[in-house]
């Protein structure tokens, strides 16, 4: 990952064009400042971190003639703005994720402060999917539901955080299987299921770590969920040494190891905690907890807290 900063306009347009692709910008706060956070992972996909204190930025003419097939999937984190393209007008605030080409023209109004979008570059040949579900993504700029849509929550947690120890050519295929089950999803009424088992595992966790206060969540459950085998769901876990059952009380405890030492909630029972977490009866915690941990709940939240 590299760093950039700006605090003009010539050295923006500088940044972002050998960044993502030549744009000319058309607005600046009067102290504009701007830092790109970028990291190329395959000569067809990146991920980029983009804060700036407000501007607007047009794409259009030969800039665009000359750009290669890639979208930007964009990913508004703070602020508000809007992104006109391929003839449609899509506003966008904190949540929402939006879908444009690079080859056609756009505008992108981000005047408004403190704004921050976290962008996935991938040449769209290079997802796999068909013409006209690209035609049609790209056409609506918007993608239905933005982050509550957990295909979305599953790539943008993904590259926000990215594996640590992981060849940069595992992180981009899992990237780019994640961008493609977000844009298929966004066609179906139900989850669709990455393709590659890091992509699995990952959706899984998230999946897991959303649902741990429910109590009985059985695995068969969660392969059900996500379209695969109980086998297939355990296999996606096996090349990280862990099984999902085992990860699910990992997440378990650390929930319950957070909550018995968070001040707003010394007033919750030990037992109260355990069901909050997903536990069954508040002997089978103490079991699991001073297995982890070493000590029994009530130590930890004396000892700790």
């Amino acid at each position: 990952m590299f760093v950039l900063e700006a605090e003009s306009a010539d050295e923006w347009e500088s940044v972002v064009s050998g960044c993502f692709v030549p744009l000319r910008c058309a607005g600046f706060e009067p102290r504009f400042t701007g830092r790109m956070e970028h990291v190329q992972l395959d000569e067809r996909i990146s991920v980029s971190l983009v804060t700036t204190c407000g501007t607007s930025a047009e794409h259009a003419g030969r800039l665009a003639a000359e750009a290669g097939d890639d979208v930007h999937i964009s990913l508004q984190r703070s602020s508000s703005g809007t992104v006109v393209g391929n003839g449609s007008v899509a506003s966008v605030r904190a949540g929402s994720v939006s879908i444009y080409a690079t080859d056609r023209p756009y505008y992108l109004d981000y005047s408004p402060s403190s704004q921050q979008q976290l962008i996935v570059q991938v040449s769209r040949q290079s997802l796999g999917l068909p013409e006209r579900m690209m035609e049609e993504t790209m056409s609506r700029l918007a993608v239905p539901g933005g982050m509550r849509g957990p295909a979305a929550r599953g790539l943008f947690s993904y590259v926000s955080d990215l594996p640590a120890g992981v060849s940069t050519d595992e992180t981009a295929a899992v990237t780019r299987d994640l961008a493609s089950s977000m844009i298929r999803s966004s066609f179906r009424s139900g989850s669709v299921t990455p393709r590659t088992s890091s992509g699995l595992r990952h959706i899984a966790q998230q999946f897991l770590r959303e649902n741990l206060a429910t109590r009985g969540l059985s695995m068969d459950e969660v392969a059900s969920r996500h379209f695969v085998s109980r086998r297939r769901l355990y296999q996606a876990f096996e090349s990280v040494g862990t099984t999902p059952a085992a990860y699910l009380r990992a997440e378990r405890l650390r929930c319950a190891s957070s909550m018995l030492v968070d001040p707003a909630q010394r007033r919750m029972t030990i037992e109260n905690i355990a069901y909050a977490c997903g536990f069954d009866d508040a002997t089978t915690f103490t079991r699991a907890f001073r297995r982890e941990y070493g000590r029994t709940p009530r130590e930890w939240r004396s000892d700790v807290g």
